[in-house]
């Protein structure tokens, strides 16, 4: 790369750490082994022969994506980027998952298709009925493995509060066609050739589609960024959840009309309502806008940003996979990110990227976090309720 490029790893090896206050990493594990510094230049010293192969592609991995060193950086530099890069560059050089200190979550992924371990086709009937997979539906819906994971009890209903907003078009996949993870976790971890095999198994599939939306951004920016970098362009239009809701602004202010309602009615007061904007969402992608504009109709007025606020948006700590890779720094940062922020109890955080519910829940106890649909689904579900 040249000297000059916007990512040249050689310039964050030679950088004096000037990012190093905005990682969340760094900040939360006090381990300057963190920095895009200390990452490049661990690559640096295995092209030298300085260093083992298995000890950068360890080092490598500790990054959630956040891209918070971008604003510091006089260059600009996209570190999570280079960091994919990077991985790939080690993972058979160095022994591959198990010399990264991924053998749990990567072996999880060989054999059931997904990083999570979960039979997908199980999940997704888990509460679904046919009327819910259409061939024929005009934009698929895909939860994503995670949502599937934690949440797979919820998609029957789901589906129904799409319909009731209008998008009877809506479908999941059909049940004979369902397709595997899209292998964002893969291309995290830096297994390149398992990354291209998922993705060419699923890229003709996803170019079927009309309109593909999810809730999950990660599986957004695979989609988005990472099948381009290895030349399988998605032909559909991919959208976030968020920005197909904006379609349904009336039916959306509707519903919360009534949710206020009924809320009154019960002689209640409604929770005080905080927007977290993901890292993922809201830097990666640029889609983070419609999330407090949905907030904001079935609200009635607008919700408040989570501190420190939309611009410095506050790590959850699961961006990129970072909770399935390094669980127990990806808990410091969900602690760290948390422990300034004032948040009264009882309060509702709604996030809308589906990767960071149970993350913020874990850093917020006091509060109830929602991604979008759970955030819907309790709205009409009414207070004393749980959806």
């Amino acid at each position: 790369m040249s000297p000059n490029s916007a990512s040249d790893p050689s310039l964050c090896s030679l950088c004096p750490k000037l990012c190093k206050f905005s990682c969340p990493v760094t900040a939360a594990t006090a381990d300057e082994g963190a920095t895009p510094t200390a990452m490049f230049e661990s690559l640096r010293r295995v092209e030298e022969g300085q260093l083992a192969p298995e000890e950068a592609a360890h080092l490598l991995q500790n990054c959630t994506g956040c891209e918070a060193c971008r604003a510091p950086c006089e260059f600009e530099q996209n570190v999570p980027s280079m960091l994919y890069e990077a991985r790939t560059a080690l993972w058979q050089e160095s022994g591959g998952a198990e010399s990264a200190g991924l053998s749990e979550p990567h072996g999880r992924h060989l054999k059931t298709g997904n990083a999570f371990g979960i039979d997908l086709n199980l999940a997704l009937n888990a509460s679904t009925r046919d009327e819910d997979f259409q061939r024929k539906g005009r934009v698929l819906y895909w939860p994503g493995c995670r949502v599937l994971s934690e949440q797979s009890a919820r998609l029957g209903a789901e589906m129904d509060l799409l319909r009731s907003l209008g998008a009877d078009h809506v479908s999941l996949p059909s049940r004979d066609d369902i397709p595997g993870c899209c292998g964002g976790a893969l291309r995290a971890m830096g297994d390149r050739p398992g990354f291209q095999a998922s993705a060419a198994g699923l890229h003709q599939y996803f170019n079927r589609q009309r309109t593909w939306v999810s809730p999950s951004a990660t599986c957004l920016h695979t989609l988005r960024d990472g099948y381009s970098e290895i030349g399988l362009d998605v032909n559909a239009e991919v959208l976030h959840l968020g920005q197909y809701l904006l379609f349904f602004r009336e039916q959306l202010r509707a519903l919360g009309e009534e949710a206020l309602s009924t809320w009154s009615a019960a002689g209640q007061s409604f929770p005080l309502v905080y927007i977290h904007s993901s890292c993922t969402l809201h830097r990666r992608l640029g889609r983070a806008e419609p999330i407090p504009q949905i907030a904001a109709l079935v609200l009635g007025r607008d919700a408040q940003p989570l501190p420190p606020g939309p611009d410095r948006s506050s790590c959850c700590g699961a961006g990129d996979f970072f909770d399935l890779r390094r669980p127990e720094a990806s808990r410091e940062v969900q602690r760290w990110s948390a422990q300034d922020v004032s948040v009264p109890r009882g309060s509702w955080i709604l996030t809308g990227d589906s990767g960071c519910r149970n993350a913020l829940a874990t850093g917020h106890p006091g509060a109830r976090v929602f991604d979008l649909m759970g955030f819907l689904l309790q709205l009409r579900a009414g207070p004393g309720q749980v959806s």
